[in-house]
This record gives structure tokens, sequence and C-alpha cells, in this order.
């Protein structure tokens, strides 16, 4: 029997096999990193891309969508007096992003026994990489320094090594709790008891990853995620609004708060942390300074990639700005300014106000977007740059992963 291709064509056709694909792909990719995540959701977006859908909300879009568009044509924008002339970080987001938004949209097709299977995709999906990450996590980082010194070349010698294998393992490990937190709560949700064994298993390998591979941030991440989902298990719109709303008031306000902490932090006490952390402070306090250069439209993006700035820190030779600034506000601010971080917030805020209701947002997804979003967002506040796709891509895919756990019937 010929299947109907009609069916395999339409929007929720091309959505099941879109994400059966990028479910593959996922468990590929975040073992190795999570670099490939943009790729992963990309296509996704690309192959599922609910053309009647985004026609009917693009002939009368939402105040969301406006600003959003108007939000990102500003970092755009912004590239014209940046001193970084490389265009690979502005065209990325540029690109990139329309398709970032439409990975969820595309995924909430999905009803009846298609939903079933991409659930199931998710899941599978998900089980491999725990159980990756948890070799990693027992052996040191085996299968990922083999990698290294038998195809990319490294010598078993250099001192560095441990360091690269923990940074490739540590970023890979947070859409690794992102999708955790989604299929965890899923999981649990089921009426057998054989699933929720399978939740607590995966639960006990996601803390082990989030403690291990020398980043702090998973960890505090992991931490305020499950804080947060609990507030979402008893408010659960309230925290979902109240968790935009605090990231916009963050990202608007990100200069004050630090010249705050800064001011608090004595040099007796930023001596006694971690290095990492008070090169942490370091880079913090010469990117205030570089926003009072240029507050208003700040100094472009990937602007904080050829800033100069050094100093010596505890016998070492620190940069001042690698990168970016390791916080998504300062990032913003420095980059696009203060029309940037206001235009940011405002998406924000609209997109609390727009949320539709739990008819639609049941509690558990609503836990879910929460986990996900607070993962995301206590990394790129203390660890990675707001503008890297990989992560963006990580976040598209678990809101989705959500909107394939929810219950819903086929109309």
């Amino acid at each position: 029997m010929r299947p109907d291709m009609r069916a395999v064509l339409s929007e929720e056709g091309r959505a099941l096999w879109a994400w059966l694909g990028a479910m593959l792909l996922t468990a590929l990719f975040v073992p190795a990193g999570g670099l490939g995540l943009a790729a992963a959701a990309g296509l996704f977006a690309l192959f599922a891309l609910p053309a009647r859908t985004l026609a009917a909300h693009l002939r009368a879009p939402a105040l969301t969508t406006i600003l959003a568009g108007i939000t990102l044509a500003w970092f755009t924008v912004s590239y014209a007096w940046s001193p970084n002339r490389d265009p690979e970080e502005v065209l990325k987001l540029a690109l990139l992003t329309p398709l970032f938004i439409m990975v969820p949209v595309a995924a909430a097709r999905l009803s009846g026994s298609g939903q079933k299977l991409a659930r199931a995709a998710f899941i599978a999906a998900l089980a491999f990489i725990l159980c990756v990450m948890a070799v990693e996590a027992l052996t040191g980082g085996d299968m990922s320094r083999s990698y290294k010194l038998a195809v990319e070349g490294y010598d078993d010698g250099r001192t560095d090594l441990a360091i690269r294998v923990n940074t490739v393992l540590s970023r890979g490990a947070t859409p690794a709790i992102m999708l955790a937190g989604v299929a965890i709560i899923l999981l649990w949700m089921q009426p057998s008891r054989g699933a929720r064994s399978l939740a607590v298993g995966a639960g006990l390998i996601t803390i082990a990853i989030a403690l291990d591979f020398g980043a702090q941030a998973n960890a505090i991440a992991l931490g305020t995620a499950l804080a947060a989902a609990a507030l979402a298990w008893r408010w659960p719109a309230g925290t979902l609004r109240l968790l935009l709303t605090g990231l916009a008031v963050f990202i608007l306000a990100g200069p004050l708060v630090f010249l705050a902490l800064l001011a608090l932090i004595s040099p007796e006490t930023s001596a006694a942390m971690p290095m990492s952390w008070e090169w942490r402070l370091e880079i913090w306090r010469f990117a205030l300074e570089k926003i009072g250069e240029a507050p208003l439209a700040g100094h472009g993006i990937g602007a904080a990639r050829v800033l100069d700035g050094s100093m010596e820190l505890r016998g070492y030779e620190i940069d001042l700005l690698p990168l970016h600034a390791h916080n998504a506000s300062l990032t913003l601010w420095l980059e696009t300014g203060l029309v940037g971080a206001a235009l940011c917030s405002a998406t924000l805020i609209a997109l609390a106000r727009a949320l539709p209701s739990e008819d639609t947002l049941t509690r558990p997804v609503i836990m879910m977007i929460v986990f996900a979003v607070t993962v995301w967002a206590v990394n790129v506040v203390l660890s990675y740059g707001i503008w890297q796709e990989w992560h963006h891509g990580a976040l598209a895919l678990a809101i989705a992963a959500a909107f394939v756990a929810r219950n819903r019937p086929h109309p």
C-alpha cells in the first residue's frame, strides 16, 4: 500500500519526518559538544516550515512579532559601526534566528500518532545522550580525549588536553540538561511505575553531568531550573511570565546591577575566589568601562571579539574581554547599547503578556519550558556568549520538545 503523499507533505507530515531527523542529529551532536545543534534546529525548521500558519500570522502580526523584528533589525544594523568587520556572527544571527523561532511553532503542529512517534524519538535520543554523557563522566572523558588524539591530531602530552576535553563535555552538558528536564517531567507524568523509574534514573545522570566536567555554571543552572520548575508546578502561567519579565528587567538594568555587585565585593573577597570567578569580575569591570564609552548605540555587534584589554592576575596575563563579556546583559549593552537592551526587554515583556491560557500551555508544558529557559538563561548570564547560535538552537529544540510532549488529541 503506497503512502498518501498529501499526508506526508502536509505541515504535520513534514514536521514529523523533520523531527525524526532532528532527533537523530541531536543525539549525535550533544555528546560531541553541541555546536551542531544550530544546524539540527535550522534544518528542522526549513523542512517543517508551517507556511500556512506563518502566512496567516504575518498578515496580522502580533506586537511580540513586530518588536522581535525591530530588535533583530537593530542588532543587525549595529554591524555598520562595529570595529569587527567579520560578518559571520551577524549573518548567523540574522538568518538563523527566524528559523529558531519557527522550531517550536512547527513542532506544535504534531498530534495523534505522529506526535506519539515524535515523543518516542525524543525519549530515545535523550536516553542515548545521557548514556554517552554518563560514560564520559565515569571515564574522565575517554571518548572525547580519544577523538582529539586520533582525529584532531592532538598530542597526548599537551598540558591543556584535559581542559579542552572538559570544555567540549561541559558545553554538551548544557543542552543535555535542558532536554533531560523536559524528558524527566514527561516520564514522571506517565501513570506507569516503569516510566517514573526511568525519570529517576535520568535525573540522577543529569545531576552527575551537571556537577562534572569542571563547569560550575551547569550546576548552578540545574539548581536554579529545579527551583523555577517547582514554582511553575504551583503557579504555572505566573512563573513563566515572571521568568520572562525578570529576564527583561535584568537585561535593561544589567550595568547598574553589576556596578553595585562590583562595589560590594572587596579585593580580599575576590582574591579568595577561584581564579575563574575573579577573572569574571575583571571581565565585567572592563565591559562596564566599554559600555560607558558608547552607552546609547553600543560598539556594534561582534565588537567584544576585537576590543583589546589585558592585565596580570595571580601571575598570569589575562584577556579582559575574551570574545564576549561572559554575561548576556553586559554583552547586549556593550555591543548594541541602551537601544538594543531596551528593545530586547520590550520584546520579552510583550511575550510575557501574550502567553496563551493554560488550556493551550498546560502545567507540565509550562514546567518544561520554564526549566529549559532557566538553564539557558543562567548559562548566558554566567558563561556563554549571547550570540552563540548553538545554544539558540538548543533552546529552540528544548521548547519544541515540550510541545511534542504535551497531551493533545488528534483533531
